[in-house]
């Protein structure tokens, strides 16, 4: 078999097929149309510190060049997707595999590394790193928590 192994961004994938963002979810809603592990990536839509329920209706428009929507990004909040996010509300099992990429919303490196460690459950704070890059500036921060040090 083929060695499709990828290096974007310093992250390794297995493959270069990524779902694209806002077109497959979390991903989860995915799993059982298409075996997700076959995947080099999900890049999956944004998550935003606290839940947010999106923009009223209507979302969507067509115009004569294609169509515009405005979603708003609607989400369950960073908690929710890293504590309870199966689509069931079952816990998601300890990660074990590749780093995943996700995009969250925050103000500043700091109150989003508090608001990830917030919102893991005891068993899974053992170390949590967060590089976060400003949108605006491109400046980038570095945050690091470990259970020994918390």
């Amino acid at each position: 078999m083929a060695d499709l192994k990828v290096n974007i961004a310093g992250v390794e994938l297995a493959n270069p097929l990524i779902a694209a963002s806002g077109t497959f979810g979390f991903g989860r809603e995915y799993a059982e149309f298409y075996p997700l592990s076959t995947l080099g990536g999900i890049s999956c839509k944004g998550i935003t510190l606290q839940e947010r329920p999106g923009n009223p209706p209507p979302r969507i428009a067509e115009t004569p060049s294609g169509m515009l929507n405005a979603v708003g990004l609607q989400n369950p909040g960073v908690g929710h997707f890293i504590s309870t996010y199966q689509g069931d509300g079952n816990p998601l099992p300890s990660f074990a595999g590749e780093p995943v990429a996700v995009d969250l919303s925050a103000p500043d490196a700091a109150t989003l590394a508090k608001a990830l460690w917030d919102s893991l459950n005891g068993d899974n704070k053992v170390s949590l790193y967060v590089n976060y890059v400003n949108i605006k500036t491109g400046a980038q921060e570095r945050v690091i928590l470990n259970k020994l040090e918390a």
